[in-house]
């Protein structure tokens, strides 16, 4: 083995992102580097450390026992490095610089994005990045500093608040709403819907188990297409209530049986969650304080 104190940390978060991905493509997407400047840094790591790491094949690349092995010190560095880092942003004296802040694509289309300008002229030195996903961003890994999610994290070291808790209705067009009158049988309009992957959302599982299938014209995994299409008068979505108020978008009056299956939809809630060691910077406090009286007053 060569000298180890040319070991650099960009070396093992190569190693680590192939370990996570298991493909040269996803770990320079990760990294947000080149796939040449992903295999140039693992060639040069198994020349210093004298040690083959990944077999890589057609299929990706597949680690050695060796890389498996270096898995939890590379871990530990990775946390000792955002640890320093979080370490030293403890020292900003007012909020300044980049927050990044991760949420469903349709919270930050109609509800988010529009309002940062209030956030941007009460601290004119921030500079948000915005990550709108359906999945979760690593905060420990500091894919994003803050977040707003559908559902409370059961692990890690971060903290939550719930910001809005609502209720679900109906939603359409006013013009398919007046048309429709007082809706006694869902069977009787057609209907918007999750795609596959987010069946399992309260919403769709509604829709399944009381629409018949052929009633479903639309499945789509996000939202702001959905109420792109019943704003043009598609059919009817089930959305959180505070959805209606949006322009071009009326609720959908029910029948008294179809209302009572309706409010058997568990309560949709909303969570703001963030790490432990950023909570108190000042950039984060800032905008986790702001987006607390924002979703507080959508709510």
């Amino acid at each position: 083995m060569q000298n180890v104190e040319a070991l650099r940390w960009d070396d093992l978060r190569v190693v680590l992102a192939l370990l996570r991905h298991g493909s040269l493509k996803r770990a320079a997407q990760d990294l947000g580097i080149n796939i040449s400047t992903v295999s140039r840094r693992l060639d040069g790591l198994e020349e210093l450390l004298g040690v083959h790491l990944f077999d890589r094949t057609p299929e990706g690349t597949r680690p050695t026992a060796a890389a498996e092995q270096l898995l939890p010190f590379a871990e530990r560095m990775e946390e000792a490095v955002h640890g320093f880092v979080r370490s030293l942003e403890g020292f900003e004296a007012e909020p300044e610089g980049v927050v990044r802040i991760t949420a469903p694509p349709g919270l930050v289309d109609h509800f988010l994005a529009p309002a940062l300008v209030q956030l941007c002229d009460a601290f004119p030195r921030l500079r948000i990045q915005i990550l709108p996903s359906v999945g979760y961003a690593d905060l420990s890994r500091r894919e994003a500093d803050v977040a707003l999610r559908v559902l409370r994290p059961a692990a890690g070291d971060l903290v939550a608040t719930r910001v809005a808790a609502q209720g679900w209705t109906l939603v359409t067009s006013p013009a398919h709403a007046a048309a429709l009158g007082r809706l006694r049988d869902p069977n009787a309009t057609r209907w918007v819907t999750w795609g596959e992957d987010l069946a399992h959302l309260p919403d769709a599982r509604w829709i399944a188990s009381h629409v018949d299938p052929a009633r479903v014209v639309l499945e789509t995994s996000g939202m702001t297409a959905q109420l792109e299409a019943v704003r043009a008068g598609l059919g009817v979505m089930l959305a959180p209530t505070a959805y209606v108020g949006l322009p071009g978008l009326a609720e959908v009056d029910c029948a008294p049986k179809l209302r009572r299956a309706l409010d058997e939809l568990p309560e949709g809630t909303l969570w703001l969650v963030g790490h432990r060691a950023l909570r108190e910077v000042p950039r984060v406090a800032a905008v986790w304080e702001w987006l607390k009286q924002r979703f507080a007053s959508v709510a």
